[in-house]
């Protein structure tokens, strides 16, 4: 079945689900230092790694690329000797089907005893409202059947089991080591939260929301709250925007709301998933948290902002522009906070390997993708300095320019900052130093405030430096850059 499966689901799928944002895959990369995946289309295979033992979570599509891309991740198919599986439809089984490439022949397959019935022809496959029967699976590898509530061990890789039925009736979610939870198809993860997974494609609607919620409940009462890794729309560590919406389900062929900008136009285009591309891969965006953030301001001057960076304060710009790329290594992966309009991105995406900017104006954004436009290496995404999408010690270098003296709360930022530097990482964060100014910088503070950028805080040199100390961190170095309007900058050796 897999491959006239895979096939006709490459032609079909992107007729039925283009521009509706359903499906969300991760590109091939990384979660963490143990969670790998291969992106194949729409959906997304997972690979853990502890003590040098790699198990893999689905077997995907028969896709053609899977052992080239597994490559990129230094990961040979022969290797292989576990895959566990959710559930048996092509999309997670393809790759151990009879007719695949037999990539993992002599591997052992886990699955379900009830999702076994569907393999041994005892039970039939539906979909699109019970209207549809799937051709039957047929995979020769060994198998072990797993009960819910199953705890087991591959070495000292612990794995328990949660039967979550409605999508297929004997469909499986695994924890991992009490930390990574593989959900399959029990989860779709919209913009403002989780639901059960697309309508359409389950067995059983309403048993698969009960399952959803009893899982919840389940690791709610056991205190674990996991990284929730689905097959389809992502990760993520925030458990409570991971089962938001328990009692709801996503809805099949209507675009979705909130809308989620980065959701593909078409989940079959695979342009951008490149081995030059492999890196650390953002956890689901939470649009929740933008709703009450007002942006307009800086949606309304993006247009003229650079005309005070690059006339009116040019030679503080161009001076840290200077000081940040001196503490730049050409290996380093950096993250840049508040990008702006990229006014600092395109001064030092040339020195590092590998950036990331994120700012919360979606029209700060777009000048900035067009000003970065010649550098391959820089990806720009919307994102919340006060709660970053990127795991612990992701960063070499982490920078957050300018930004500080508009938070309520820099503290907040500040301790996101120091989350995903990397130890032995740096933290840059030069910030406007704006208080008791007088002059043309004066002019310019109060201007600027009336216009509605609404510093909330103001620092003089040293209340800049006192900032730190109040929060506990040590080990910072500061260097004064002047101009028309001067700037700190705050070293943190992490």
């Amino acid at each position: 079945m897999s491959k006239k499966a895979s096939e006709f689901q490459e032609k079909i799928m992107p007729v039925i689900y283009s521009g509706k944002g359903i499906f969300k895959p991760l590109n091939t990369g990384s979660i963490d230092e143990r969670v790998k995946c291969v992106r194949e289309y729409i959906a997304n295979i997972f690979f853990y790694t502890k003590n040098g033992e790699t198990i893999m979570i689905d077997a995907g599509y028969n896709y053609p690329r899977l052992k080239e891309k597994m490559g990129w991740l230094g990961i040979a198919p022969e290797d292989i000797k576990h895959i566990l599986i959710t559930h048996q439809d092509t999309d997670h089984v393809g790759a151990v089907e009879t007719d695949s490439d037999r990539l993992f022949d002599n591997a052992l397959l886990y699955i379900g005893e009830t999702e076994n019935l569907y393999l041994s022809s005892k039970r039939k496959r539906k979909v699109m409202f019970g209207l549809y029967t799937l051709p039957q699976v047929e995979i020769s590898n060994t198998k072990r059947l797993l009960k819910d509530g199953e705890v087991f061990y591959i070495k000292d890789i612990k794995i328990e089991c949660f039967l979550t039925a409605g999508h297929t009736w004997g469909h499986i979610n695994y924890l991992i080591d009490d930390k990574y939870l593989f959900t399959g198809d029990t989860l779709w993860l919209g913009a403002d939260g989780g639901y059960s997974f697309i309508n359409a494609l389950a067995e059983d609607n309403k048993l698969a929301m009960r399952s959803l919620t009893a899982l919840k409940n389940k690791l709610k009462q056991r205190g674990i709250s996991p990284l929730v890794i689905t097959g389809h729309t992502g990760w993520t560590d925030d458990f409570e925007f991971a089962f938001a919406h328990t009692d709801k389900c996503c809805i099949s062929f209507f675009r979705q709301k909130p809308k989620d900008p980065k959701a593909p136009y078409n989940g079959y285009d695979e342009k951008d998933d490149t081995k030059e591309n492999v890196g650390m891969l953002e956890k689901a965006t939470d649009l929740r948290k933008f709703y009450n953030k007002d942006t307009s301001f800086w949606d309304k001057t993006a247009g003229i902002y650079d005309l005070f960076a690059e006339v009116y304060n040019k030679k503080t710009h161009d001076t840290l522009g200077e000081y940040i790329r001196n503490t730049l290594k050409p290996a380093d992966t950096v993250l840049e906070c508040a990008c702006g309009t990229g006014m600092l991105s395109s001064r030092i995406a040339a020195d590092c390997k590998k950036l990331y900017a994120v700012d919360l104006s979606v029209e700060m954004l777009k000048k900035a993708v067009k000003k970065c436009a010649k550098y391959p290496n820089v990806s720009f995404k919307r994102g919340d300095i006060t709660k970053l999408r990127f795991p612990n010690e992701t960063f070499d270098k982490v920078i957050a320019a300018n930004v500080i003296h508009l938070l309520e709360k820099p503290e907040t930022a500040l301790a996101e900052l120091l989350r995903v530097c990397k130890t032995g990482g740096k933290v840059i964060i030069p910030t406007y130093i704006n208080k008791n100014t007088s002059g043309k910088t004066g002019l310019y503070v109060k201007a600027i405030n009336k216009a509605g950028a609404d510093f909330k805080q103001q620092f003089t040199f040293e209340e800049y430096k006192n900032f730190f100390a109040e929060n506990g961190i040590k080990n910072v170095e500061f260097e004064q850059i002047n101009g028309n309007v001067p700037c700190c900058v705050a070293v943190i050796k992490k």
